[in-house]
């Protein structure tokens, strides 16, 4: 009798430790899956990953185990990981467009795509995204359905208007400029002249784009009577901001295209918009296109000479002595040191992990990584005894090839962190188990 009593205690412990887990992803097929999903009123999830691919393996590693996300998957979602290399892999990411990785899709039980993201991100974003899916899942009209059925029907002026509007109401941002100049280049039932046309563009006026159909509106109607009539009030102020959003919408947009053309155009336009247009921020722009582009050659380039004369420019010994005794005196309660929140130390050790943290991403050879790892022990030893100051100096460690020594001190950054009671200690932890699994971080 307590030999029942007690297995039954342990297959009731064994319930709860397996309902406490994080996704349970489906073993058998796409199919099986499918019917799944459909016999329980539930949407597919699909992973789609690779082996290769670092992010994939983060997300597997740490948001996937998440207990709340666990649970939230068990109640509405049946989830199943697609390698998309492999098997039907090749086959499933064909059909639901899964492009990025990692790549996620939503499907409902007939087979109808209501959702899509992708990257990896941290727990609160991806189940803010989760939640959205099942949400639009219940829409007929769900920004996932329209943006399926205005991939093969784009010529449809009513489905891309909702679609587009669709957009600004839910935030979205990918690909929104392209609907957007497609919208105005198909559509025959808004007059450039018209009220409804100067509405159109100020609803959606973060979107612009320099070199487009809106910029060709816009020049050929703004000193018109007509407009002169309509662009009032509130719609005044609107179009009054519309020249600098311009500016930094096309250089994003520059970005998402990579294509110099639209980032030549927008800084062009600056001056007319009030922003610096002189070499220095030329430069910064073209730094920031090719960081965000990755084209780590370029980006090199750019920012070796100014990061090295930068370092040269400051004291590290001045920087370090001012910093401890700084944390001396604010420990013993002194009101001078009370009233410097933010020693230069600070700044400058953050400076320099902003610049060693982009760099690092593009050194390949053992010169670039032994220099740039150099710049980070100066961030390390002007700011010492601080925690975020050692798990910055950890992380560079782990990306540049240092593994033990990093390990080491992201432990000493965790411990720290324990006792200062920092809120992203979950993640930090995170991070340590990914180090310890010799698995890609994230800078």
């Amino acid at each position: 009798m307590l030999h029942k009593i007690l297995l039954g205690f342990c297959m009731l412990m064994l319930s709860f430790v397996s309902n406490a887990q994080g996704i349970q992803f489906e073993k058998g097929t796409f199919k099986q899956a499918l019917q799944k999903a459909k016999k329980e009123n539930k949407l597919l999830f699909i992973d789609g990953y690779a082996d290769w691919c670092a992010p994939c393996k983060k997300m597997e590693k740490t948001v996937f185990q998440e207990e709340e996300v666990g649970t939230y998957f068990d109640e509405h979602i049946v989830a199943l990981k697609v390698d998309v290399e492999k098997g039907d892999g090749p086959k499933i990411k064909e059909k639901y467009d899964i492009q990025g990785l990692p790549g996620y899709v939503f499907i409902d039980g007939n087979d109808e795509v209501v959702y899509r993201f992708s990257r990896a991100m941290p727990t609160e974003e991806f189940m803010k995204e989760v939640k959205s899916a099942v949400a639009y899942s219940k829409d007929p009209n769900s920004l996932g359905r329209l943006r399926e059925r205005y991939a093969v029907n784009k010529q449809d002026e009513t489905l891309v208007r909702m679609y587009m509007d669709k957009m600004l109401f839910q935030g979205e941002t990918q690909n929104y400029t392209d609907v957007l100049e497609h919208y105005l280049r198909i559509q025959k039932s808004v007059p450039d002249s018209s009220k409804a046309m100067v509405k159109l563009l100020a609803d959606h006026y973060k979107q612009l784009v320099l070199g487009g159909e809106a910029e060709r509106i816009i020049s050929d109607n703004i000193e018109t009577k007509a407009w002169k009539k309509h662009v009032r009030k509130d719609i005044r102020e609107i179009y009054q901001k519309i020249p600098k959003e311009m500016i930094t919408t096309t250089t994003e947009y520059a970005i998402l295209k990579r294509d110099t053309t639209y980032l030549e155009l927008a800084i062009k336009n600056a001056s007319n918009a009030g922003f610096s247009t002189d070499d220095a921020q030329k430069k910064r722009i073209y730094t920031y296109y090719y960081l965000k582009t990755g084209q780590g050659e370029k980006y090199k380039a750019f920012v070796y000479n100014d990061i090295v004369g930068y370092l040269n420019n400051i004291d590290k010994e001045e920087l370090r002595s001012f910093y401890v005794d700084w944390l001396e005196r604010t420990a013993q309660g002194d009101p001078e040191a009370l009233r410097i929140s933010r020693p230069n130390s600070v700044r400058h050790s953050m400076d320099i992990y902003n610049m060693v943290k982009n760099y690092a991403q593009f050194a390949r050879t053992k010169d670039e990584k032994s220099e740039a790892l150099s710049w980070m022990e100066v961030a390390f030893y002007i700011r010492p005894n601080s925690q975020e100051n050692t798990n910055n100096y950890a992380n560079i460690l782990y990306v540049l090839g240092h593994k033990t020594k990093a390990i080491e001190l992201k432990e000493q950054a965790y411990e720290m962190g324990l006792k200062e009671g920092i809120k992203r200690i979950s993640f930090l932890k995170q991070e340590l188990d990914l180090m310890k699994a010799g698995e890609p971080i994230q800078l």
